[in-house]
């Protein structure tokens, strides 16, 4: 399964309010969330993972016997 890269990067505020703040901060974990089960669903049904990378758009093969 591909693992995530460590993220170490805060939510942009953009001058808002600190309610908009933590939507943004919900939507970003919402984000995170959604990635994590794109992996899973991409690994249980042996299909490859389509990603951004650096502005492009990447295919990661799954590896074959790896498990988590």
């Amino acid at each position: 399964m591909t693992k995530p890269h460590q993220v170490n990067e805060s939510v942009p505020t953009y001058g808002a309010s600190a309610e908009m703040n933590a939507d943004l901060k919900g939507a970003h974990m919402a984000i995170r969330r959604a990635a994590q089960r794109a992996r899973q669903i991409a690994q249980q049904t042996g299909t490859d993972l389509i990603v951004a990378r650096a502005g492009k758009v990447v295919r990661l093969p799954q590896s074959k016997g790896k498990q988590e």
